[in-house]
């Protein structure tokens, strides 16, 4: 009896594999924003103000006439660590800030990780390994205690911080070359006061 032909074969596989094959779950949605190019040119720092709606999850950064010059959708504290409402301003302005409370724990020679979430992390820091706090890009200190507004990645809906202000790579990146050192911040929305706020 003669075999079929190996390209016969070959040109068989796909199809049988296609049957057997669970599609993949779609990508998840990306955060929406918009950034007036024109306005943010001609938007020197000490005009801008920022707005952050927690409701509809939303900031704003605002000239002088309070027209928008970026509108994003951002990601605020979970329940059990709420973002603080109230009237802020920017305490503190750095390219890029290692947090010093949530990180892991890398291995010192390879940088390999060990613990990924160190806060939920029990028992004693494991041997040979350092703390690396977690990056977050575009820093704007709001409080003293810890809360800002930095680059992040979020799903649009979800509320994913420890009470920080999530934002998509772009929108931020303008926010921050429009912010200075005193620039006022309003955040409102469902959240309770913060004694931080004046």
């Amino acid at each position: 009896m003669r075999l079929p032909a190996l390209p016969l074969l070959l040109s068989l596989l796909p199809a049988c594999t296609l049957l057997h094959r669970t599609p993949s779950p779609p990508p998840p949605p990306k955060p929406v924003y918009h950034i007036d190019s024109s306005l943010a040119a001609a938007l020197k720092p000490s005009a801008a103000s920022i707005e952050i709606d927690l409701t509809r999850q939303e900031m704003r950064l605002l000239n002088a006439e309070k027209q928008p010059v970026v509108t994003t959708q951002i990601s605020t504290g979970r329940n059990t660590t709420p973002t603080p409402a109230g009237h802020f301003s920017v305490l503190e302005k750095l390219p890029t800030k290692f947090s010093n409370r949530y990180g892991k724990y890398v291995k010192k020679d390879t940088r390999e990780v060990v613990v990924w979430r160190i806060w939920e992390h029990k028992g004693p820091q494991p041997p040979g390994t350092e703390y690396e706090g977690y990056e977050m890009p575009h820093w704007l200190r709001l409080t003293w205690p810890g809360v800002g507004i930095h680059q992040g990645e979020f799903k649009p809906g979800e509320l994913s911080s420890k009470g920080c202000i999530r934002t998509p790579a772009e929108p931020q990146k303008v926010i921050w070359e429009h912010s200075h050192i005193g620039t006022p911040v309003h955040i409102h929305g469902t959240s309770t006061p913060h004694p931080d706020a004046p």
